[in-house]
């Protein structure tokens, strides 16, 4: 057989040398760059052409089977029923990161077990590694021929996967009714050429995390949070100046600038707050020499130069770092998603008492206007699922998009805002009350397959302009001709 990937050709002579030539990449090349490079050449194939060589791994043969699957699962043995009216036992294998997290580990296996219960003809059979490995993981998996039912991820996966074939359209197996409870403005930023692919489970907009008592401490008060950039650095260095003989305050106001994909979304967020746009409505990268990007950027950059070259912020820290020295009161303020909540209340159980989260300033710099990015937790379905799988999975998500089950969740462990009307009867968590105002600024941003990596170059651009001695526009044409 042969792949053709971006005009490159890739033979085997049969799934199993395919297979195995991926299993082989990624054990021997994660050291070199030019390793690396081949590495993501070859599982780009796997994403993009794995459905025509007989979706291995998710349980579909060739298109000159489908038809008998279909009528095997019309086979008495296959129904949803037995004929003395019981469910057939059914199985969904699902990979889900968060339960190797502490703060959610316990809520995902209490959530699972009481759906077991009430569904006992449904085994939700659970895979999980860390999140930097999560997509690694389900990858060699359906390469390895086996099964990836459900996925719980995030948006930014939506493109590749979508490419490759490996989820479908949420439509096309949840109930209508159910379905047409999302919220618009959320599933919006699930679409990915002209579908909805992939169905939140909660989103939040950007938010400032906010330690009460150490800004009231400096005589500031919540109840006049600023508005404006001006308005915030004068907190800032007002913070600066009262703290600067604290030792134990590490962060004044903390950006990620680490060079990772969490961090270049972290940034893409900033950006956006400055009037900027990174997409295209047509999937292109939108042009940075020309207005208002070219201010956005330029005044984006400042800020971070300014935060750093000031000791404002520290380098080369992930969002992880922030939320254990936040909740360890290290840190004054720091941007984050809302749900970053979970590993700071880790740190200290009673941070609840401390922790406020407030909107992005609605004026930032000549054009910013506070806009911030939908980010959200996702359920992500297999595309070969069978009838029975689906009525599976359609109750599980409705399960875990109600009320009853996420009360408890959004308002003391991933913090965040209601994305179905299943859901609007949650009361929203008082730590997020003040933020609340800037879901009114989140806008779309375009799906684009290379959207992690082009975030990973915007953080590198970053860290070329204020740590390593890289002027501006050098820094942005490197991220230019980059991305």
């Amino acid at each position: 057989m042969t792949i053709i990937h971006n005009k490159q050709y890739y033979t085997f002579k049969d799934t199993h040398e395919f297979t195995q030539k991926i299993k082989s990449v990624s054990q021997h090349s994660n050291n070199t760059k030019e390793g690396i490079c081949m590495k993501k050449r070859i599982i780009a194939a796997v994403m993009a052409t794995l459905v025509g060589l007989s979706m291995v791994g998710c349980g579909s043969t060739s298109s000159d089977n489908s038809s008998q699957n279909k009528t095997d699962n019309t086979d008495s043995t296959a129904q949803a029923e037995t004929s003395d009216g019981e469910k057939n036992p059914v199985t969904i294998r699902f990979y889900n990161y968060a339960l190797s997290e502490t703060a959610k580990a316990d809520w995902w296996e209490n959530t699972i077990a009481n759906f077991e219960k009430e569904n006992d003809w449904i085994d939700i059979e659970t895979v999980t590694v860390d999140y930097n490995s999560i997509v690694s993981t389900f990858t060699n998996d359906i390469a390895s021929g086996l099964s990836v039912d459900m996925i719980y991820g995030e948006v930014s996966w939506i493109p590749a996967l979508a490419e490759a074939g490996f989820i479908q359209q949420p439509s096309q197996v949840l109930s209508k009714d159910f379905y047409d409870g999302y919220y618009d403005y959320v599933l919006d930023q699930f679409m990915y050429n002209g579908e909805v692919y992939g169905v939140p489970h909660y989103y939040t907009n950007s938010v400032i995390y906010v330690n009460k008592d150490l800004v009231e401490a400096a005589g500031l008060s919540l109840e006049e949070f600023p508005d404006t950039l001006d308005g915030l650095k004068e907190w800032i260095e007002t913070l600066s100046d009262y703290y600067k003989s604290d030792d134990s305050i590490s962060t004044i106001f903390g950006l990620t600038t680490a060079e990772v994909p969490a961090t270049g979304s972290n940034i893409n967020a900033i950006y956006t707050a400055f009037g900027g746009t990174l997409i295209n409505e047509d999937g292109t990268l939108a042009d940075l020499t020309e207005e208002p990007n070219k201010t956005a950027m330029n005044e984006t950059l400042d800020f971070y130069k300014y935060l750093i070259s000031n000791g404002y912020t520290q380098e080369n820290l992930k969002l992880k770092d922030y939320r254990a020295a936040f909740g360890a009161g290290n840190v004054c303020m720091y941007v984050d998603s809302s749900w970053g909540y979970a590993q700071i209340g880790e740190v200290d159980t009673n941070a609840a008492n401390f922790t406020r989260a407030e909107a992005l300033p609605t004026t930032m710099g000549t054009n910013g206007k506070g806009n911030s990015l939908v980010e959200s937790h996702c359920f992500l379905l297999g595309s070969s699922l069978t009838d029975e799988q689906k009525e599976a999975i359609d109750l599980f998500v409705q399960y875990c998009t109600s009320t009853d089950t996420m009360q408890e969740y959004l308002n003391n462990i991933g913090l965040a805002f209601p994305a179905h009307k299943n859901m609007e009867d949650c009361q929203i968590s008082p730590i997020l009350a003040d933020a609340q105002e800037g879901v009114s600024h989140v806008v779309k941003q375009p799906m684009i397959a290379s959207l992690s990596s082009v975030q990973v170059e915007l953080a590198t651009m970053v860290l070329n302009y204020v740590s390593n001695g890289m002027s501006e526009e050098d820094a942005i044409n490197n991220y230019i001709s980059q991305a």
